[in-house]
């Protein structure tokens, strides 16, 4: 193999493809980096066995060839060499000799045969998203996945899509966080549970602009955007059907007038609710006040939020992370919060629309 690639465009790609290099691997090759040539240029692809990222990039190929390189050892390499072009030959015998600049390095890889093949995507589904859509939605609902391995399926996202809406939803059995967009009603309707894992790496990826294709088959999923492939298996069981735990209606709702200062509020008190064992916050409702207190042996917290109040007065308390999760993926500058008594959960909507539902089960202990 005897190619030239430029190492900025090279770096690039392999800050997205290491996203998906295994550190510690039952499999030593999954440590590695497989570099091919393809009709355009090279492919990088790492994979740690539940996820795999391909990255296409440009180059100039006088030799076809496949090899696996040493994951970090790649990597650190190409990142400390000066801008340029970057000079690579493999021998027959897996010797890789890197150069650039006056800089010489080689490097002994792997044969490419040792690495797993491409999973196979037998297509059921094709829906395309802006990019900038799918990462809002990622990142405003998937800090309520669950980190807890002995229930699966809520360590993923539900992404529904039907009726023109799509739909993604998180929840960990604390909380529920459901995002909702209108799309063309032309697409067929779809069911899925995304892992976690890979949402994450998603939008670390997505760079906002053009489409991002999502090719679902019966239990895999490749995410195509532009020169990057991510493919990963969807998880397999039936979600909680979410719809039936949100109150329908309420006995107290409260209007947030500012989300700035709310946020800085609950900011304060959580200092203070950390030193707790609980990590709670307490608020009590009037007509026009929500006030956020924190109490732990270091001291007390006390703030006061401007609200406009209909129904009856109410104290309810919460672990504060679960509010302040919640308040950060907000977007609006105010919001209702709707509460049936303080051993129901608080709904967290828009003022008008439907675009968000967050919902937050209270703390027993007021």
């Amino acid at each position: 193999m005897k190619l030239s690639v430029n190492t900025t465009e090279l770096v690039n790609a392999l800050s997205i493809a290491t996203h998906a290099l295994s550190a510690r691997s039952t499999m030593p090759i999954l440590e590695g980096i497989l570099i091919e040539t393809t009709e355009s240029g090279i492919s990088l692809t790492c994979s740690d066995g539940a996820m795999t990222i391909s990255v296409s990039v440009s180059a100039e190929v006088a030799e076809e060839g496949r090899i696996v390189m040493p994951g970090r050892l790649f990597g650190d390499v190409v990142r400390k060499l000066p801008s340029g072009e970057l000079q690579m030959t493999v021998t027959v015998n897996m010797i890789a000799t890197l150069k650039c600049c006056g800089s010489r390095t080689t490097m002994a890889g792997k044969p490419a045969d040792l690495f797993p093949q491409l999973p196979q995507i037998d297509e059921t589904h094709r829906v395309h998203l802006p990019q900038e859509l799918l990462r809002d939605m990622i990142q405003e609902t998937l800090f309520a996945v669950s980190a807890d391995e002995s229930r699966k399926i809520l360590t993923g996202c539900l992404l529904e899509i039907g009726g023109g809406e799509v739909r993604m939803v998180g929840c960990d059995g604390f909380r529920l966080a459901v995002r909702v967009s209108a799309i063309e009603p032309n697409i067929p309707p779809l069911n899925a549970v995304i892992p976690g894992k890979l949402l994450q790496e998603l939008s670390k990826i997505i760079s906002g602009e053009d489409e991002a294709t999502l090719i679902f088959g019966s239990n895999q999923l490749l995410v195509e955007l532009k020169s990057v492939r991510v493919y990963a298996s969807l998880l397999e069981g039936e979600y909680i059907q979410y719809r039936r735990i949100i109150p329908a209606s309420a006995q107290t709702t409260v209007h947030v007038l500012d989300k700035e200062q709310m946020a800085l509020c609950v900011e304060r008190a959580s200092l203070m609710a950390r030193e707790s064992k609980t990590n709670m916050i307490k608020m009590t409702i009037s007509p026009s006040l929500l006030v956020i207190t924190a109490n732990s042996e270091m001291g007390d917290a006390y703030e006061e939020v401007q609200v406009e109040t209909e129904g009856e007065p109410l104290e309810i308390a919460f672990n504060v992370k679960y509010v302040t999760d919640a308040l950060k993926a907000i977007e609006d500058d105010s919001f209702l919060m709707r509460f049936n008594s303080a051993v129901s959960p608080c709904v967290v909507t828009p003022v008008e629309g439907g675009a968000y539902t967050y919902m937050i089960l209270p703390l027993r202990n007021v």
